[in-house]
């Protein structure tokens, strides 16, 4: 049904030579269920877990999209996250462990985006169907585009000029990416020099309250730093968000607190060859 070797990049852009992977067979959400709903039993177990995922709180699922491997659930726990009016671009790390997983979470760009805007201009009349109603039509056009982007090895840039997005657009989505949300997903792989930073400096400069300790501290601002560099460094984006996937309540006053003692930590404790966070 589906061309099983188009060439595949390891990312949603441009791949170098040497880079290539092939894919597998990509199927749309609505032949997945089909399939899934042919085994009666399988499917009465998968509806259980599906009715389940709002008894889960946010971070919890963010977890799990990491780590689930069933790509119908992907789905499912990216569209709980939508109904929590989560962007995409925090539901970090994302999973794209194969090409489904990969189409999926892709998938969930596209409906995030095209939910919330309607179709400009100068969209391509191609394009236009994807910012309708999102029935197995709309499902099949978004596989379409995904394997033909996925096939010019350049997805990104495709559906960049194919949505007529923005770089304001693009922040709020995980595959679809700027330059300088690639960077700040860079710093993030920088996660353990910055918790051994945060941890040493909390240590040296402990909360002079008493109240809370270094390892409490250390935890809560490597969770603001994370949420601050996906919030592409807005302070009141990441304070919303903090509080919405943490539970934590979050002021924008605090996050410009919390990121001032990060940098400080890093500037004391971080490796100097790390670019500043």
């Amino acid at each position: 049904m589906h061309a099983l070797l188009t060439p595949l990049p390891d990312d949603g852009e441009e791949c170098e030579r040497g880079e290539l992977r092939y894919r597998e067979r990509i199927d749309s959400i609505p032949f997945l269920k089909g399939a899934r709903e042919a085994q009666k039993a399988l499917w009465a177990t998968f509806q259980d877990l599906v009715k389940a995922l709002p008894d889960y709180n946010t971070s919890t699922l963010i977890v799990r999209i990491e780590t689930t491997t069933d790509p119908l659930m992907l789905w499912e726990i990216h569209q709980e996250l939508e109904r929590r009016g989560i962007p995409p671009i925090f539901r970090f790390t994302r999973n794209d462990d194969s090409g489904q997983m990969r189409f999926v979470t892709w998938l969930a760009d596209l409906y995030w985006h095209t939910r919330r805007i309607d179709a400009p201009e100068k969209v391509y009349r191609s394009w236009k169907r994807l910012f309708g109603h999102a029935d197995d039509s709309w499902h099949e056009k978004a596989r379409i585009v995904f394997e033909h982007g996925w096939g010019r090895g350049a997805l990104a840039t495709y559906c960049t000029k194919g949505l007529c997005l923005t770089d304001n657009d693009r922040l709020d989505l995980m595959t679809i990416k700027t330059t300088r949300q690639l960077a700040r997903q860079r710093q993030l792989k920088q996660s353990d020099e910055m918790r051994f930073a945060i941890a040493s400096y909390a240590t040296q400069h402990p909360d002079k309250t008493g109240k809370r300790r270094p390892n409490e501290i250390t935890r809560d601002r490597c969770m603001i730093w994370k949420t601050y560099l996906l919030a592409d460094q807005r302070d009141t984006l990441t304070a919303q968000m903090v509080t919405a996937i943490y539970g934590e309540k979050m002021t924008r006053l605090k996050v410009q607190q919390q990121i001032a003692a990060v940098k400080k930590a890093w500037e004391e404790f971080g490796p100097v060859r790390q670019e500043n966070p």
